[in-house]
């Protein structure tokens, strides 16, 4: 059940009618990855070809390049704009077909990033509970979701959506840093 304060959030499949709400967060220093700030990088790809950025936005196949420098196959997945009636962030889900399996390389099932100005209105806690039903339908009995152990806000998102600590683990992209593991049922 969706956040009563928050029954007007959505999860949109990126389209171009919503490419300008996704780029003026861009141009404001909003990175969709919480690896790093790729912010101008992804501002720079989306000015070049709308239509091309946003095709791998919704791309289901294909090849993504790690931070090390790996190539890897991108994996089945459902993504989705988070709007309020503006842009508010972005919420993904990753999967293998047949297996809650996830190779070495993708932290968890989840991931999810809320732009800096909407954040404190439990819009990640009612995204986040939107996308368990999406995961049970893609035929996960769980899911596993990971944040660094700095990210108490994170972790408190995690925890309301029935998350529970399982473990934790160096982080293989970034030095130094440990992920909390939680699993959520469904």
């Amino acid at each position: 059940m969706a956040d009563p304060s928050n029954d007007h959030l959505v999860l949109q499949t990126p389209k171009l009618a919503l490419l300008d709400g996704f780029e003026d967060a861009l141009a404001r220093g909003w990175s969709p990855y919480t690896l790093a700030d790729v912010s101008q990088q992804e501002l720079k790809r989306l000015r070049a070809d709308r239509a091309a950025y946003l095709a791998s936005l919704n791309a289901q196949s294909g090849w993504i390049v790690l931070p090390d420098g790996r190539m890897v196959p991108k994996l089945p997945s459902r993504g989705f704009f988070i709007n309020d009636g503006d842009f508010c962030g972005r919420i993904g889900l990753r999967f293998q077909h047949g297996t809650t399996e996830l190779p070495d390389y993708t932290s968890g099932h989840i991931g999810y990033s809320i732009v800096p100005w909407k954040r404190g209105r439990g819009y990640a806690t009612t995204a986040l509970r939107t996308m368990l039903p999406i995961a049970r339908d893609v035929g996960l009995p769980f899911v596993v979701i990971t944040c660094n152990d700095d990210n108490h806000a994170s972790r408190r998102v995690i925890e309301k959506c029935g998350g529970a600590l399982i473990g934790t683990k160096t982080d293989d992209f970034a030095e130094g840093v440990t992920k909390l593991v939680f699993r959520v049922e469904m």
